[in-house]
C-alpha cells in the first residue's frame, strides 16, 4: 500500500489543479447550482440550527483559539508530540487562505442562493472543510494510537470529531457559504495535507516506542 502512497498524492494534486482550472473558467457550474439547490430545499429549523452549530467550529473568531487551547491542553497532559503536530492545523489555514487569494472565485450571492452567512474573501477552497479535515482528522489519529488517554473521552472525541469532518460539507453549502467544488476542492487539499502530517506523526510515535516505522506508517 505504502508504494501507492505518492501515485495517491500525485492524483489528488492533479484533481485539485483540474478543479482549480474549472472554477477559474466557469465559476457557476451547473454541477454546484444544483447540489446547492437540493441541499437548501430542506426548510426545517432544526436543521438550520445544526449546520450553523456544525460550521461554529471553524468561524474566525473560534478557529485559532481552539487549535492553541487544545495544544495547551495536550502540552500540560504530558503529550508533548501532540502539543506541537496540532498546531499544523494553522499551517494548513494559511494555506488554504493564500489558495483562495491566488484562484479568487466569487462566493454564492443571494441571485445564486440563499445566502445565510456572508463573507468578504474568496471561496475556493472551503477554509472551514480544510481546517476541520486538517484538525478534528489528526485528533482523530491520536484518540486511535494513544490508548493512555481514557477510554470514554476517545470514543466520545474520535466520533464527534469524524461527524464534524463528514458533515462540515454540507453545512458550508447549506448556509450558503460555499459552492459544492469549494468543498470537494478542500477536502482534496486537507486530506493531502493531513497525509503529510500524519505520516511525520506515526513516524516519530512509533520511533518512540522502539518499534519499525517503515512497517507500521505503511497504511498511509
Amino acid at each position: 500500500m505504502r508504494k501507492h502512497v505518492p501515485a495517491l498524492y500525485a492524483l489528488a494534486a492533479l484533481s485539485i489543479i483540474g478543479l482549480i482550472v474549472l472554477v477559474r473558467n466557469y465559476p457557476l457550474s451547473s454541477f454546484d447550482f444544483y447540489v446547492t439547490h437540493e441541499l437548501q430545499e430542506i426548510k426545517s429549523g432544526h436543521f438550520a440550527d445544526l449546520m450553523t452549530f456544525i460550521s461554529l467550529f471553524g468561524n474566525s473568531g473560534m478557529m485559532p483559539g481552539l487549535v492553541i487551547f487544545v495544544s495547551l491542553l495536550f502540552f500540560v497532559n504530558h503529550y508533548h508530540r501532540e502539543s506541537r503536530y496540532v498546531l499544523a492545523a494553522l499551517i494548513a489555514d494559511a494555506l488554504s487562505f493564500l489558495v483562495k487569494l491566488l484562484v479568487n472565485r466569487p462566493r454564492p450571492t443571494i441571485e445564486d442562493a440563499v445566502v445565510m452567512l456572508k463573507f468578504n474573501y474568496p471561496a475556493f477552497p472551503s477554509g472551514h472543510v480544510v481546517h476541520y479535515v486538517v484538525f478534528f482528522g489528526f485528533l482523530i489519529a491520536v484518540m486511535i494510537v494513544k490508548k493512555k488517554i481514557p477510554l470514554l473521552c476517545r470514543i466520545f472525541i474520535g466520533i464527534f470529531s469524524v461527524f464534524l469532518v463528514l458533515s462540515v460539507s454540507i453545512s458550508r453549502i447549506y448556509l450558503g457559504a460555499h459552492w459544492a467544488t469549494d468543498v470537494l476542492g478542500a477536502y482534496l487539499f486537507g486530506f493531502i495535507f493531513l497525509g503529510v502530517l500524519l505520516t511525520f506523526y506515526l513516524k516519530e510515535h512509533l520511533e518512540h516506542h522502539g518499534r519499525d516505522p517503515e512497517k507500521k506508517v505503511q497504511i498511509l
